[in-house]
């Protein structure tokens, strides 16, 4: 009975070296990987270093894929109501929401993951989901995780974007829907983006410009709405005050 113990417990000891030694020794990146390798690197090379950093920080940057396509799948599953508790549970702005719908919906991004050829710069994301069909395939063969937009926008004949993590934004404009027209709108935003050309520091990016406007004819549309139910309402009102009126003269 004691040597059987014995046995066990040196079957106990020599476990991990088992494991280690039948691990491979050389890693390799790979795109398809979703999850974090936390083994230990085996053979202790400078490549097999990098490799395994790389393909974790890849992991990293592919989660953020997989919640814009939760933001996505959200967005056609929930209530409106629901929704927007979601987007304010998370602080989303409405340019970071837009963009984070429109990388969960694109078909084109979810099959070049499929395929381990998913970019990881989240800029580039955004960027190929803007692309038509024909731009996407156009540059669908230089696509891999360490793609740049320089080598995407150059392939599509397309002028280089500034990188945005030299960006900071530091004005946020709000207008009041209920106190100004879509022609009020567009003459203040005008107005507002000739004043601020004179200072080369900053660039105006009124990429909300079209949402804003819809939001204020929308608004407008539904007061006009109730206000010609309203007179409506009172037109018969007054149709019927004078019917009686009319019949109690004649009596």
């Amino acid at each position: 009975m004691s040597n059987n113990n014995v046995a066990m417990k040196d079957d106990r000891e020599n476990l991990s070296k088992v494991i280690q030694a039948n691990q491979p020794k050389t890693k390799s990146f790979d795109p398809l990987q979703n999850s974090i390798q936390t083994l230990q690197v085996n053979e202790k090379t400078l490549t097999n270093y990098i490799e395994q950093i790389k393909t974790n920080i890849y992991v990293g940057k592919k989660a953020m894929y997989f919640v814009a396509r939760d933001v996505y799948d959200a967005k056609v599953n929930l209530s409106p109501p629901d929704f927007s508790r979601l987007v304010e549970k998370f602080k989303w702005n409405g340019s970071t929401q837009s963009k984070i719908l429109a990388i969960g919906r694109s078909d084109n991004l979810f099959k070049i993951y499929k395929q381990g050829n998913l970019p990881s710069n989240w800029t580039t994301l955004y960027e190929l989901s803007t692309l038509t069909d024909e731009e996407f395939k156009k540059v669908k063969k230089i696509l891999e995780p360490d793609v740049s937009w320089n080598k995407i926008a150059k392939e599509l004949g397309k002028k280089n974007q500034p990188d945005p993590n030299w960006l900071l934004n530091f004005l946020n404009l709000e207008v009041d829907k209920r106190r100004v027209t879509v022609a009020d709108f567009v003459q203040t935003l005008t107005a507002i983006k000739k004043d601020l050309k004179k200072y080369k520091v900053i660039k105006v990016v009124d990429d909300n410009k079209e949402k804003v406007q819809k939001s204020i004819e929308r608004y407008i549309n539904s007061l006009n709405k109730k206000k010609k139910k309203a007179d409506k309402v009172a037109k018969k009102k007054e149709n019927k005050r004078k019917t009686k009126e009319i019949i109690k003269n004649a009596a």
